[in-house]
């Protein structure tokens, strides 16, 4: 008798061992699904690292080996879908807490105004226009120098320094002759005459407050500025055109940039600028106001002026900045810089089609500025691309595809009839859009 139940139960255990792990398996993948083919249950559980795993009590997360922990809420049943066969084909699926955990953003395809970036770097310059050099038509000597020094910061109407001279003194003296007799085109043409000489409206009030020559007359800032040059001392003898002192108005300078030979033909005056000050972290607009028209034979670069306001004198002249020009602006079909990705295959996007679904789309660019990127060709106005978290939803689409291979084995077996899915990069359509 024990010997007729030895075969048989011998064979009843090496049928459950076989059959064993199919089951498990099987069980696993019912239970283990994603949100589209989860079974109804009264309580749902997912991977707290991974939301978009579902299965029931006592599972674990098949990515990190976590436990599955109690649902929060049970997911309603899917609504019927409003995309059609094109809009699906080649797109791929993300399940809505994921999308919410990854923190995708999306923009439209829009028309923006932007331009080729060109960048270079510039040196600060003082503008000539606000240069003011201090000279007289006379000789003297200087008495009583007020402007002591390079640097020294004056307004307008400051004084400088005295100056005593005959040749003052004696058109002094014809001024208010003139103006005791009463003879008024006299006494225009000896103000006239002492104007000639530098002598300023303040100091002439002054010389008929007197009502008598003044044996130094004063001389006064013709406007705001920096003492940027000084060629005098008290007691110095000036002749005729000898420039005396210089001021430089810095309110307003010049930012010489040096751009490649290359670039030049691109860019014009009235371009827009942007000018970075990396010593305090600072950006400032302007615009091109001039382009040199002689390129330098050693660095092969030309001078490109941009004249730029200097209000809280920042911009310090000989320092160097960092020169940002936007050429050829222009209105463009274009997307946020980094909605583009890059793959072997070339540049595309991931367009948001809706309901969760995402579709990879090659494209061809143009230029690209900090913000934008030209789209020549691939999407149209109007749709929206990712904008934020799209590497995390290609490793999401990679990792879907690795399962579906996975589940396609047969206990150990590959099925060689049907062909792995794809991943993203090599998905329908992606290898002859935009070509």
């Amino acid at each position: 008798m024990k010997s007729s139940l030895y075969p048989l139960t011998l064979f009843a255990f090496v049928c459950l061992s076989s059959g064993l792990p199919s089951m498990a398996l099987a069980q696993n993948q019912e239970a283990m699904s994603t949100p589209g083919t989860q079974a109804s249950s009264t309580q749902d559980y997912v991977c707290p690292m991974h939301p978009h795993i579902h299965g029931g009590a006592g599972d674990t997360c098949p990515i990190c080996g976590m436990n599955l922990v109690p649902s929060k809420s049970k997911e309603a049943p899917a609504p019927a879908s409003n995309l059609s066969e094109d809009d699906l084909k080649g797109s791929f699926q993300v399940d809505t807490a994921l999308i919410q955990t990854i923190g995708v953003k999306h923009a439209p395809v829009a028309t923006e105004l932007f331009g080729q970036e060109i960048r270079a770097y510039g040196r600060v310059v003082p503008s000539t226009r606000e240069e003011n050099k201090v000279s007289l038509r006379l000789e003297g000597w200087i008495e009583n120098l007020q402007a002591s020094a390079v640097g020294d910061v004056l307004k307008e109407g400051d004084h400088l320094f005295d100056l005593n001279s005959p040749q003052l003194i004696a058109a002094q003296s014809d001024y208010l002759t003139a103006r005791q007799i009463g003879d008024e085109d006299i006494a225009k043409a000896a103000a006239a005459r002492l104007t000639q000489l530098g002598v300023g409206k303040k100091a002439l009030g002054i010389i008929r407050q007197k009502g008598k020559p003044l044996t130094s007359v004063p001389f006064y800032a013709p406007a705001d500025g920096v003492v940027m040059e000084l060629n005098i001392r008290t007691g110095d003898y000036i002749k005729p055109g000898m420039v005396l002192l210089s001021l430089q108005d810095l309110s307003t300078v010049w930012i010489d940039a040096s751009v490649p030979e290359a670039d030049l033909a691109n860019i014009k005056e009235g371009d827009a600028v942007m000018v970075n000050l990396p010593e305090v972290a600072k950006k400032r607009p302007g615009k091109v106001a001039y382009i040199h028209p002689v390129v330098s034979a050693q660095s092969r670069t030309g001078q490109v002026r941009i004249e730029l306001r200097n209000p809280d004198g920042l911009l310090k002249p000989e320092s160097f900045v960092d020169v940002m020009f936007s050429a050829n602006k222009t209105y463009r079909l274009a997307v946020p810089t980094q909605a583009v990705l890059r793959s072997s295959s070339g540049e595309y996007v991931l367009r948001w089609i809706g309901e969760g679904h995402f579709k990879p789309t090659m494209v061809t660019t143009g230029i690209a500025s900090s913000e934008y990127v030209e789209i020549k060709k691939g999407v149209e106005e109007g749709q929206s691309v990712v904008i934020k978290g799209q590497f995390l939803l290609d490793a999401e689409a990679n990792l879907k595809s690795g399962m579906g291979s996975m589940a396609s084995m047969d206990h150990g077996n590959m099925d060689m009839e049907k062909p792995a899915p794809q991943s993203m990069e090599n998905m329908e359509g992606m290898n002859h859009v935009g070509q």
